[in-house]
């Protein structure tokens, strides 16, 4: 393929002057950008399609990866999409638990977890507690 058809962000990639991470960001922009214009072009209309820019959070220590992990999977309870997470279609929370062969890595949750029964009991507890009772976080 000629250098001449990629775009900045591919040809600095392929130099080695960013990271595959940056690279990946770079073409997930791009995705969303075009999907934008080829959805603004066919119903007629402009401006931004996408209520708020994604964004990006550092994750601080082990407690705030704990509690992200659970919020992923509990997040259809916080905005009143589905009743019970754990068999929501979107989710990988099944994903995690099956035997299937997956890219996500299974292992490692489960082992931060301290297993697969705690990761279905720390679910369940917390996502009763932020999301269910009246203790829910904003």
């Amino acid at each position: 393929m000629s250098e001449d058809l990629l775009k900045t962000h591919q040809k600095k990639y392929l130099r080695n002057e960013i990271c595959y991470n940056q690279a990946v960001e770079f073409q997930m922009k791009d995705f969303f950008i075009a999907y934008a214009m080829a959805f603004n072009k066919k119903n007629n209309r402009s401006g931004s399609l996408f209520v708020n820019p994604f964004r990006r959070v550092r994750i601080s220590d082990e407690v705030h990866l704990y509690q992200l992990i659970i919020y992923i999977h509990a997040n259809t309870l916080k905005h009143n999409i589905y009743t019970e997470f754990q068999n929501y279609k979107w989710s990988s929370f099944q994903t995690i638990l099956s035997e299937k062969k997956t890219i996500l890595k299974r292992e490692e949750v489960l082992d931060f977890f301290n297993g697969r029964n705690n990761f279905v009991k720390q679910h369940q507890i917390q996502s009763q507690y932020f999301y269910v009772c009246n203790h829910q976080m904003e």
